[in-house]
């Protein structure tokens, strides 16, 4: 096993979607070895211009490191990986980190870390927060759950990759604060295209409203996100696609119902985020929730 002391310099890598592929080019940069494995050959074609190293298996990829990181789409593309036949949890060495930076259920991890650290391999759930663009930029935001001591051996390969990295305890933790995150977020979101869509209804010009919420207590970087696509039309380039938020957000959803939790802004978010992305493009904005918001106006 890695000393608490040891770094190391040879990664596995999995999961080479807008964010992966820019995190795995950053450790790429700062001389890791990232050994990397897709599901299909025609990932790493796309990726030439990023120094990965294929491996033909999960179990070749284990064979090469005991540092493996993860960025896929949902609890269910996680535990396929970590516990099919020939995956992770079967192939690992003894000794072996994984850092989840998957954004999955919360309730979920616990299991997930327990199952794998009686096979001696450590779990940390390290969801991130920023987006594609904070992955491009290695300014993502990193709160990380799971064993301190095991935390500390991959902190400084995730220096590489974002800006604000925080232990935050226990396993699950990571994902109880990015639920949160994505709860505070997406909620505000909402509320904002309420707003603009009743000020547009007294007939007031959407650009100058967003000025003065801004010059406000409505300020927020939400706003300052989501306000120029609603006023200037969503003629802006997409920042968040719709489809990413709307996953997270109804993830947490469902989960808070099976705990009892009584969260309607929470709900109604899901609702409505479910409702745009059955009724548009996946690379659409999640900030044309506006335009859902528009069509429920008038019940």
């Amino acid at each position: 096993m890695n000393s608490p002391s040891s770094t190391p310099k040879t990664i596995g890598f999995i999961g080479l979607g807008n964010m992966g592929s820019a995190m795995a080019n950053h450790l790429c940069n700062a001389g890791y070895s990232v050994l990397a494995w897709a599901r299909s050959q025609a990932t790493f074609e796309a990726l030439a211009d990023i120094a990965l190293k294929p491996q033909t298996s999960i179990a070749a990829l284990c064979a090469g490191t005991r540092a493996i990181a993860l960025n896929v789409t949902n609890t269910a593309d996680v535990q396929s990986l970590l516990f099919r036949e020939g995956g992770i949890a079967e192939c690992a060495q003894p000794g072996t980190i994984i850092v989840d930076f998957s954004t999955i259920d919360a309730a979920t991890v616990a299991d997930i870390a327990r199952e794998l650290k009686s096979r001696e391999i450590d779990y940390i759930d390290c969801p991130v927060s920023g987006g594609a663009a904070g992955a491009r930029a290695a300014t993502l935001s990193m709160m990380a759950g799971g064993d301190l001591a095991a935390f500390k051996q991959i902190e400084p390969m995730l220096r590489h990759l974002g800006k604000t990295i925080r232990h935050v305890g226990p396993s699950g933790a990571g994902q109880a604060i990015k639920a949160a995150n994505q709860m505070a977020l997406c909620i505000q979101l909402v509320g904002i295209a309420e707003a603009m869509n009743y000020a547009l209804e007294q007939g007031a010009d959407l650009t100058i409203v967003l000025e003065l919420l801004q010059a406000g207590l409505p300020a927020s970087r939400v706003l300052d996100w989501a306000g120029p696509h609603m006023a200037n039309g969503f003629a802006d380039p997409v920042s968040i696609e719709a489809h990413l938020h709307a996953k997270d957000v109804r993830m947490v959803a469902d989960a808070a119902v099976k705990q009892g939790l009584h969260l309607p802004l929470l709900l109604k978010t899901a609702e409505l985020l479910d409702e745009l992305v059955a009724n548009g493009p996946k690379s659409q904005d999640t900030s044309r929730v506006f335009e859902i918001v528009r069509s429920h106006l008038r019940g």
